[in-house]
């Protein structure tokens, strides 16, 4: 069972596409959610990363991500252990000059005893401040 997930315009980048798929392919940048996002290695468009992700409780999952990039179109990703192991969903990427705006769609999991609307409302909030920190980070970066 699988919900799936659309929210267009999830964020706009003060960033190139070329600029997106540097920071997507390196890995080691943070996320509050994440203990650690490493990058575990490039092969041709593929890029896998390894993380340990927090639980509400505090205890931590190993993750696998793995983005399949697609310039200048987006990005594919899919997620590997924990709770949403098996999601699949696409960053697709808009330039507006010298910034990108991101929508994002895919399928995840069902979550044993929530529903499809409380799943997707904490999808929507975990990308909701993923993408703020990718934001403020690109802004910080040079």
């Amino acid at each position: 069972m699988t919900v799936h997930y659309v929210k267009p315009a999830i964020a706009v980048f003060d960033a190139t596409p070329e600029r997106l798929f540097q920071y997507m392919s390196a890995g080691n940048h943070r996320h509050l959610a994440f203990k650690s996002h490493r990058l575990a290695g490039v092969a041709g468009n593929v890029v896998t990363l390894d993380a340990e992700v927090y639980n509400p409780d505090g205890t931590t999952f190993a993750m696998q991500v793995e983005h399949t990039l697609d310039p200048p179109r987006g990005i594919e990703t899919r997620l590997t252990g924990g709770a949403f192991d098996g999601a699949r969903f696409t960053h697709s990427y808009t330039p507006m000059g010298g910034r990108t705006k991101v929508d994002l769609e895919g399928d995840f999991p069902a979550l044993p005893g929530m529903s499809d609307a409380d799943t997707l409302k904490m999808i929507d909030g975990f990308f909701g401040v993923i993408f703020a920190e990718d934001t403020a980070t690109l802004r910080h970066r040079s």
